[in-house]
């Protein structure tokens, strides 16, 4: 088995059910994601600690990596 390398970029793909939300939630998310951007250089990665085996996305346990 040979080691892999990290990837060049870590993306994160954001997918919304178009008729569900109003453009207020949608404006919400955008403050959001430009709070994470303003505050990247001091935001640490998390490791995952516990994951079920189904939709591990929403009951895994992290810690800072």
């Amino acid at each position: 088995m040979t080691a892999r390398s990290p990837p060049r970029l870590e993306l994160v793909r954001l997918a919304m059910p178009r008729r569900v939300y109003t453009q207020s939630h949608v404006d919400y998310v955008i403050e959001a994601v430009a709070e994470v951007h303003q505050r990247r250089q001091t935001l640490r990665g998390l490791r995952i600690t516990c994951e079920p085996p189904v939709l591990r996305h929403f009951t895994a346990r992290f810690e800072e990596a």
